[in-house]
């Protein structure tokens, strides 16, 4: 569980640094203001996109996840209640 958690945030870094990096390629190439501008436009529209999609797939695994854990605690609880139950009527 803990490798899945670090290897998301890993991808959500270097998705962000690719994205950083690409807009600094940007701004130092030589191009006229209105294409600069149209151009950084574009990048920022694709980055937010893709943020968004790796949010959406993050919170989607999470949620997955959260569900798998609980069911597995009630399945526990289920289980030590009826181990209770079973003991308490053995010793009546």
């Amino acid at each position: 569980m803990r490798r899945h958690v670090s290897t998301t945030a890993e991808v959500v870094t270097f998705s962000a640094g690719a994205i950083v990096g690409a807009g600094l390629a940007l701004l130092y190439a030589p191009k006229t203001g209105h294409e600069m501008r149209a151009k950084v436009g574009d990048v920022t529209e694709d980055a937010i996109t893709k943020m968004k999609e790796v949010t959406a797939e993050t919170q989607e695994k999470l949620n997955r996840n959260l569900r798998k854990g609980r069911d597995y605690a009630e399945e526990k609880v289920s289980a030590l209640s009826s181990a209770a139950e079973e003991t308490t009527e053995t010793l009546h």
